[in-house]
């Protein structure tokens, strides 16, 4: 194993520790453009069976991305605020909620359509929580 994929190996499970979640609770997906590497880091949560995303980072490199995409999750809670969605799935009767820290109303909304049709779900309301 390179050095490189050591350094990421350990940045990884930095990130995971600080969830606490099952190993299949998280997912990270790549994506590199134009020589940037990005990382898009989705919880699932097993209740209602659904993944959302918790950040996006990028870097020049792989450890780059990570390094701040750890660097959002120790911190976020410092700058973002925290939104409550209640949503159900289209035609479904069961209402869910999910909890999202974004810098603002359309980015926790964005965190919460990030990877699915938006036809799929119907969102009823969007809170600002008030702070602690």
């Amino acid at each position: 194993m390179t050095p490189d994929h050591v350094q990421e190996n350990r940045l990884l499970e930095d990130i995971r520790s600080y969830f606490g979640y099952a190993e299949d609770q998280l997912e990270f997906v790549w994506n590199e453009a134009e020589g940037v590497q990005e990382v898009a880091l989705f919880t699932y949560n097993p209740r209602h069976t659904h993944r959302f995303l918790f950040h996006r980072a990028s870097g020049s490199t792989k450890e780059q991305a990570l390094h701040a995409l750890l660097e959002y999750t120790q911190h976020h809670k410092d700058r973002d605020q925290s939104y409550t969605i209640q949503w159900r799935v289209a035609g479904g009767s069961e209402l869910h909620t999910s909890y999202f820290s974004a810098g603002n109303i359309l980015l926790a909304l964005d965190k919460f359509f990030a990877g699915r049709d938006p036809h799929t779900v119907q969102v009823f309301s969007v809170t600002l929580n008030p702070l602690s």
